[in-house]
């Protein structure tokens, strides 16, 4: 009860603050949608306020950020929930999809020597390599994490070992890392089945089903990595919560990373927000499940955003394709 009361005054006293609203829009495409900047609960088919999402998040143990990763307005969402959750009273630890297991040295050392600004982490960690979006457009999570002085997790598979899955399966991770993310025993098939129909969905129908499967697996492997690093996050004594920044497909509560963590730890509270660019062509955002496969949004909340570009993915992967002789028919 005196949990409920001190959050509840939390939310009255930051809901009206100066400085305490979201940050303005710096992506330009459809800003003036019907649905920009504003939150669906899929559960309760209902809007919701950004306090309501704050206070939803304030008493989870496992907050997971799902971002489009070329969208910089995403990015600073997430940043700004991180400093209310801090301004709450939570210390979690960022868990990123984005740096690898082996480079949390890195990320460490450079901590050790520059604790006061993130602003050349992305030269320590060679991110113009990663084939991630420009480092300015991350940095703003990063900085929250700096001022707050929160544990930054590499949360990801190194790359070797992923093309190590992906040629071997999950017998490439070693025994008791198999045993500990239970990947021992093969997936239900029905959730095979719907994340073969995904990845499918992803190489936009351009590659036969069944040369996917191996993508299935690695799919499979990144998703449990991430939950295993989301509860040691969560377990470690100067936390007391993890939030993972990830892509959407990676914190979707149905099939990917809040499966298995709740599999690695059931008495978890979870919560998933996904950020998700909308599209002129609908207001009813019940109807972008369909760009999940799903039947329903599978997140605890969506938060619609302008869009960062109209690029045509699938125009791209199909000349890339057809530049190596490698378009099929499915």
């Amino acid at each position: 009860m005196f949990r409920i009361i001190i959050l509840a005054v939390w939310l009255f006293m930051t809901g009206s603050a100066a400085g305490a609203a979201p940050p303005a829009w710096t992506t330009t495409l459809s800003p003036d949608h019907p649905l920009v900047g504003r939150i669906w609960s899929p559960d309760t088919s209902a809007f919701v306020s950004d306090g309501t999402l704050l206070e939803a998040l304030s008493a989870a143990d496992l907050v997971y950020l799902g971002e489009k990763h070329d969208n910089p307005d995403h990015h600073r969402l997430q940043a700004w929930l991180l400093d209310r959750l801090v301004a709450a009273g939570k210390r979690p630890g960022i868990v990123l999809e984005m740096i690898e297991e082996d480079r949390q040295g890195t990320v460490d050392a450079y901590f050790a020597e520059n604790p006061g600004s993130a602003a050349a982490l992305g030269t320590a960690l060679r991110w113009d390599e990663s084939g991630w979006p420009d480092w300015r457009e991350y940095q703003p999570g990063f900085e929250s994490a700096f001022r707050h002085r929160l544990p930054i997790v590499a949360g990801s598979l190194p790359r070797g070992d992923i093309r190590n899955v992906g040629r071997k399966g999950v017998s490439a991770l070693p025994e008791n890392r198999r045993k500990r993310l239970a990947l021992d025993a093969p997936p239900p098939a029905a959730l095979q089945e719907v994340m073969l129909d995904i990845v499918t969905r992803g190489h936009c129908g351009l590659m036969p089903r069944e040369t996917l499967m191996p993508m299935v697996s690695v799919q499979r492997v990144r998703d449990a990595v991430l939950a295993d690093n989301m509860i040691r996050t969560l377990e470690t004594p100067d936390t007391d919560s993890a939030v993972l920044i990830a892509g959407s497909g990676h914190a979707r509560r149905d099939i990917a990373v809040p499966r298995v963590a709740a599999l690695l730890a059931p008495q978890a509270n979870t919560v998933t927000v996904s950020f998700i660019e909308v599209d002129d062509a609908s207001a009813d955002p019940a109807a972008y499940a369909d760009n999940f496969a799903a039947e329903s949004l599978p997140f605890d909340y969506v938060w619609f955003t302008p869009r960062a570009n109209d690029r045509d993915y699938c125009a791209e992967l199909r000349e890339r394709f057809s530049g190596h002789g490698k378009t099929r028919k499915p």
